[in-house]
């Protein structure tokens, strides 16, 4: 399995990197570029973007990664939806009442500590949607980062994050989808209990941004959390293969290429 993980890490990191270092992809970025006016010289704005760009598909990788694992991992059992786009339905109720919580979580005087109102807002979902006609349910289409079956039977839903850093609007709707996702994953397997479908949103990295705003701490883990808690794999080993994979020859080659290139002029405006 460690041969496995760390050939998939190498491999699609090999192929981001070259996606993104293409010909293809810095013409697209010249087209950007060369509209705008900036006082930055125009071949370091491309480099700019070709890291910015690294950088998103970087954390996006890690998200399918993660879900990788956890579907090689023998410690827990993957469900079908995990990692797809699944049609979900949820009363309009129910919708307005997670936009009312996140709205509320925003508000100064609301308790540092959400245990109690997250709780409540999952009991209310749940009491909520066991009365529903299904008529009155509207269809959401929402990416399932991570669904599976724990060793101890309790189903986890998992939305994973690469980083704890996002700004504060992008924040509160992290929070909104994970928890409407949530809601509705509970729909399609009949949920009966709120207890009985654990929403969990994970960062990979353990750097802690943001408090328990919208979510308790229970329902956050971050770093190693995920990895002791549920799965065989360690997350050591994961960590240690994505730093020794900065030293590997082809990767090095590939940005000293790409550096080479800008150096001796070769990135320029088209007109």
């Amino acid at each position: 399995m460690t041969t496995n993980i760390k050939n998939i890490i190498t491999d699609t990191i090999k192929e981001i990197i070259l996606n993104s270092t293409s010909s293809q992809n810095i013409n697209k970025l010249i087209i950007k570029h060369e509209k705008k006016v900036h006082f930055v010289p125009f071949r370091y704005r491309i480099i700019n973007g070709v890291l910015q760009g690294l950088n998103i598909k970087f954390g996006n990788f890690i998200e399918s990664l993660i879900s990788k694992i956890i579907e090689l991992d023998p410690n827990v059992e993957l469900l079908s939806d995990s990692g797809k786009k699944t049609r979900l339905f949820l009363t309009a109720e129910t919708d307005a009442l997670i936009d009312e919580y996140i709205t509320s979580r925003q508000l100064p005087n609301s308790a540092d500590d959400c245990t109690q109102e997250f709780n409540a807002l999952l009991k209310k979902i749940i009491d909520t949607e066991n009365l529903a006609n299904g008529t009155k349910r509207q269809g959401i289409t929402k990416d399932i980062d991570c669904l599976f079956r724990a060793n101890t039977g309790k189903i986890v839903y998992t939305e994973i994050k690469y980083n704890d850093d996002h700004d504060t609007g992008k924040f509160a709707d992290i929070n909104r989808k994970f928890i409407k996702t949530w809601a509705g994953l509970a729909v399609k397997l009949n949920v009966k209990n709120y207890q009985d479908l654990m929403p969990i949103l994970y960062y990979f990295n353990p750097t802690k941004r943001y408090g328990p705003i919208h979510v308790p701490s229970q329902n956050i883990m971050r770093g190693t959390q995920l990895f002791d808690e549920f799965l065989n794999t360690k997350y050591s080993m994961l960590d240690f293969h994505l730093r020794s994979i900065s030293n590997d020859p082809e990767i090095l080659k590939i940005f000293d290429d790409f550096y080479h290139e800008v150096r001796n002029g070769k990135i320029e405006r088209s007109s």
